[in-house]
């Protein structure tokens, strides 16, 4: 009983570093995993989030130059353009909950001001929102005329925003 008492130690002992070996690496490798596997979901929102700010920037140039550059008498055309901008601008505000600026996500637009900032960034964002509803609200009644005057002091406010939360590509 005695020896076979000293060959469980023996083999506990030397079984027990391997074993540790082991675990410490399937540990790490679940943990890096993970990560990989959250920087993935980061990375797919801010591409999500990159691709409706240049849809939205598209939309709203379109929308401007029918309803401010061509003068067009064409409520309904414009409304098209007015009912996707405010259906991807409320896209945005869920877009931002994680914090991925480009120290995090290096294709990033974000600066990480609109986190320190967050107050400031979400007022600026909920007055852009007010104004596409606005804007979407008289070209429905087809008052182009201040739908455009809207579209004209919506496009001059977007410096406020981007100038201080968002990094030029």
């Amino acid at each position: 009983m005695m020896a076979r008492q000293g060959q469980e130690t023996a083999i506990g002992n030397s079984a027990w570093p391997s074993w540790m070996l082991l675990l410490a690496a399937v540990l790490f490798w679940g943990f890096t995993q993970a990560r990989a596997d959250e920087r993935a979901v980061l990375a797919a929102e801010v591409q999500q989030r990159i691709d409706a700010f240049d849809e939205i920037d598209q939309l709203f140039r379109a929308l401007r130059f029918k309803v401010v550059n061509q003068r067009s008498q064409d409520h309904q055309g414009a409304l098209v353009y007015a009912d996707q901008l405010v259906q991807l601008a409320y896209q945005l505000p869920g877009l931002f909950e994680a914090e991925t600026p480009r120290q995090v996500i290096p294709f990033s637009r974000a600066r990480p001001e609109i986190w320190s900032r967050k107050a400031r960034y979400d007022f600026l964002m909920d007055e852009f929102l007010d104004n596409l509803e606005e804007i979407q609200a008289l070209l429905r009644q087809a008052r182009l005329t201040d739908a455009g005057h809207r579209i004209d002091r919506t496009a001059q406010s977007c410096r406020r925003c981007h100038d201080p939360f968002r990094y030029r590509r």
